[in-house]
């Protein structure tokens, strides 16, 4: 967990110097576990057709999560991105126990809009699920 914290850590600080040319989106998903969520988030540097660094925060129904990655999903077009992310737990999530933390990756797609995600998860510290398969689709703002 802490090497993950650190990763997660230097990547965000790499990142900081390209906040001025930073565009903000946002993210209404269908997924499993979150069930129904709205994300924010952060594409660092200039636009220049590419994947970008990525800093993006969602919370749902089901759960919450934290991610760092490179994007570049929602643009014109096709677009992906490959994300880092923590994510917890509460209230009714879909197929795991709630009060639970897992650290996984998670990759997207888009089509122009439309958003689809795949993640894998591994719980971290105590309880009853192991592992997290995570899937949704949603639309990006």
């Amino acid at each position: 967990m802490k090497k993950c914290l650190v990763l997660i850590a230097v990547i965000t600080s790499f990142c900081i110097h390209q906040v001025q040319a930073a565009d903000s989106f946002s993210v209404l998903r269908v997924s499993s576990p979150m069930i129904f969520s709205g994300s924010l988030g952060l594409r660092l540097g200039e636009d220049m057709g590419q994947m970008r660094p990525t800093i993006q925060v969602e919370a749902g129904v089901g759960g919450g999560r934290i991610a760092v990655g490179l994007d570049s999903t929602g643009q014109s077009g096709l677009g992906y991105g490959i994300k880092a992310a923590i994510l917890r737990t509460w209230l009714a999530p879909i197929g795991v126990d709630e009060d639970q933390n897992f650290l996984g990756i998670e990759a997207e797609l888009s089509i122009k809009q439309l958003l689809l995600s795949l993640g894998g998860y591994s719980l971290v510290g105590d309880g009853d699920d192991d592992w997290l398969v995570s899937t949704g689709i949603g639309i990006v703002f």
